[in-house]
């Protein structure tokens, strides 16, 4: 199979995760600062983003790197030996020791014993240790599966409640733990435009755990408007669509004659309603999307009824 073939289930698992990875970052300032407060004890008075791609290129050659067993008190262990040379006093080798141990650790798994050699004449003044604020020690895990349903949607926070969704809580109260997530949402927004926003991120976050076809089911039969047009990944699937049928347009209708193109057309077409019906998009909206009658929407939701 080729690696590039978008039908290749591999870049279909990796596209998806890039989608949810966007949607995440996108909503992640709204959704889970306050989270970090209210989980850690932060007192967050102000934050600003900062470029998040880092360079994955860095490219450290060690001067000697060996793996070493040590007797300590008769006891064998086995540990990496890094040993660097330098005859410069330069004052970034303790940063470059810092990525050298990150890169190191990584690919073996194993304690980590650095030295420097200075070989230059005079005294060296540069730092071989970091502060104490300055060491990894390992980082805080908030595993929101794991976070109390009840307290969550008792929160006079939004941002709180809509993480509820997310919580551990039991499958046949899925429908009533959406009606009240929608229902404290409405009581603690601020403003009409508000509530939409924070109906938004619930759909997002309830695909991660792939409950978007009973969250907007749930969200058409209660006394609110949602909008599927103004969903995240709404308009990106509206967009690959664009894309994907005008490239399939242009390569097959150089190939084949017009019965052929109408004929992959249709069935293009059959394909691309039934992903939506998979989504639990209504038919109305799917008609306008797919630009397609209603009866010919119907046609294939009753066609496939057994396996939507």
């Amino acid at each position: 199979m080729n690696p590039k073939d978008k039908n290749n289930p591999k870049n279909k698992e990796t596209s998806q995760g890039n989608v949810y990875d966007r949607i995440i970052k996108e909503n992640a300032q709204s959704i889970f600062i306050p989270l970090l407060e209210r989980e850690l004890g932060l007192k967050i008075k102000s934050y600003k983003a900062l470029q998040e791609k880092i360079t994955k290129t860095i490219e450290r050659e060690t001067d000697f790197l060996y793996q070493v067993t040590l007797d300590e008190d008769g006891i064998e262990k086995e540990v990496l030996l890094h040993i660097e040379f330098q005859v410069e006093d330069a004052k970034a080798m303790l940063s470059r020791m810092v990525e050298y141990h990150g890169l190191i650790y990584r690919k073996y798994q194993m304690p980590i014993f650095h030295v420097v050699v200075f070989l230059g004449a005079k005294k060296a003044k540069m730092r071989s240790k970091l502060r104490s604020d300055e060491i990894f020690e390992g980082f805080e895990l908030i595993n929101v599966y794991e976070l109390n349903t009840e307290e969550l949607l008792s929160s006079q926070i939004p941002e709180i409640i809509l993480l509820a969704i997310l919580s551990n809580h039991q499958e046949e109260r899925l429908e009533g733990i959406l009606r009240l997530i929608v229902n404290r949402l409405k009581k603690v927004a601020s403003s009409e435009s508000e509530l939409h926003r924070y109906i938004n991120q619930l759909t997002i976050l309830a695909k991660l755990r792939k409950l978007e076809k009973q969250t907007i089911k749930i969200l058409n039969q209660m006394p609110i408007t949602y909008n599927i047009e103004e969903d995240y990944c709404y308009q990106e699937g509206l967009k690959k669509g664009q894309e994907w049928g005008i490239e399939q347009g242009i390569e097959q209708g150089i190939e084949k004659g017009r019965t052929e193109e109408r004929q992959l057309i249709e069935t293009e077409k059959e394909q691309g309603v039934l992903e939506l019906l998979s989504m639990g998009i209504i038919d109305k909206q799917i008609a306008k999307i797919m630009s397609v009658s209603l009866e010919f929407v119907k046609k294939i939701r009753e066609a496939n009824k057994d396996n939507i």
